[in-house]
């Protein structure tokens, strides 16, 4: 099958057949995802039959256990990564923020950290902050016309102080797509780490760490179909600079007196209370949904995980491309709409996330008001990317309206959605 199957996408997540969701345009996905009934499935079926503490020898333990791990190993598998170099933790700013604190040693005063002024906040603060212990920060800016990263600019950043450069690799306000593997390559010529925040380009896209070239890599799987919970790959080259401070003893002592087969030394050291017992042994339903995509789309096997995921999202790919085109040629028609950033449908160039303004006397809240009243979700606001608002001209405290469309999103809904805006500006 050459196209996505909206009906068997749709029939997947209970929240469209919700007497009372099902009766809502969900377009503000870019703040999170609804979530399969895969992973609903996993959920019930541990808090029934493995509810207690895992790691232990009697079966309810055992089955715990091997919920849990089930649930690092898919994910490692979803973004072609190894499991020892994945990291299942509270959120991806708790993420970062834990990743911050076991690199803090690893810097010297004097280092230079590249941050973006397109960042949220989750991927800014954290390493901002290293400012405190001598870390100089250069900030890595847009180019203020188009609203886009250019590489040559970061070539004028980099110099023999670098450490690490962190950018994301979709904007949750410009929504432009960034070229990781080049920014990758002209990062590690200059002997730096590149740390990426992939939360907005995740549930658009296939994520393929090896390729990247990432050093570091984050995202949130409440947003790409699953609990809150967000998941941090750390290649296994730089799993030796990892220290915790806020343990009384290192993670390696730290694991000999845990039980045997216990998490290992990269997530004792990033998130050392664990996981989410139930949340960690439900993650394994996202890539469960994607399975049955990958089965309902196409008859032949696939052995691999990765290979079925990326024939997944290529049909994801084509279908978000039209739901873009259609926002996008109604925003074309209409001047009084600004939208940030590229004005290109293509979704391997930019997300169906469209962050914009319209003129007029009315706020971003009001528009959003109009919205939702007809049923539309939507949200206006900086979205935790304030520096990124403030950066292109508008204000902090009323940022953008955001449109965020992901696979189980509708022609007919973007259509709606369209035809309602339009009745908007027309009061």
């Amino acid at each position: 099958m050459s196209t996505l199957d909206l009906d068997f996408v749709r029939r997947q997540f209970p929240s469209f057949q919700h007497s009372e969701t099902g009766q809502w345009i969900y377009a503000e996905n870019a703040g999170g995802t609804y979530v399969p009934h895969t992973v609903l499935d996993r959920l019930n079926r541990f808090m029934i039959e493995a509810k207690v503490q895992p790691y232990g020898q009697y079966l309810m333990s055992k089955k715990a256990t091997a919920a849990i791990e089930e649930g690092t190993v898919k994910m490692a598998e979803m973004i072609h990564a190894d499991p020892e170099e994945v990291v299942i933790g509270h959120c991806t700013t708790m993420n970062f923020t834990m990743l911050s604190h076991a690199l803090r040693n690893w810097f010297q005063s004097g280092d230079e950290v590249i941050v973006t002024d397109q960042e949220h906040e989750a991927n800014s603060t954290p390493w901002r902050r290293l400012a405190r212990y001598g870390v100089n920060i250069i900030e890595w800016k847009m180019n203020p016309t188009t609203s886009e990263l250019e590489l040559d600019q970061l070539a004028k950043l980099l110099s023999d102080r670098t450490k690490l450069v962190c950018v994301n690799h979709s904007s949750n306000i410009v929504g432009s797509v960034n070229d990781i593997a080049g920014i990758a390559a002209l990062v590690h010529d200059h002997g730096a780490l590149l740390l990426v925040d992939g939360v907005s380009y995740a549930p658009h896209h296939a994520v393929d760490v090896k390729a990247l070239g990432a050093d570091f890599y984050g995202l949130s799987l409440y947003k790409v179909f699953g609990p809150h919970l967000g998941l941090l790959f750390v290649k296994k080259d730089h799993h030796h600079v990892l220290s915790n401070e806020s343990l009384e003893f290192q993670p390696r002592q730290y694991e000999k007196m845990t039980s045997p087969g216990a998490p290992n030394y990269l997530r004792i050291a990033l998130n050392p209370g664990g996981v989410n017992h139930e949340e960690g042994a439900c993650v394994a339903g996202i890539t469960d949904y994607f399975d049955a995509l990958y089965q309902h789309h196409y008859p032949q096997p696939e052995p691999d995980q990765f290979a079925r995921i990326k024939k997944v999202f290529a049909l994801v790919e084509t279908h978000e491309t039209q739901l873009s085109s259609l926002f996008l040629d109604f925003v074309s028609s209409h001047p009084q709409i600004k939208l940030i950033g590229r004005h290109v449908a293509d979704t391997t160039q930019r997300q169906p996330t469209f962050s914009f303004t319209i003129s007029g006397s009315r706020t971003n809240r009001d528009w959003v008001a109009e919205l939702v009243r007809h049923h539309i979700a939507v949200q206006s606001g900086c979205f935790y990317a304030w520096r990124c608002v403030r950066a292109l001209g508008l204000d902090t405290e009323t940022g953008v309206i955001r449109v965020s469309l992901v696979h189980y999103n509708t022609t007919d809904e973007v259509k709606l959605l369209c035809s309602y805006l339009e009745k908007c500006l027309k009061v």
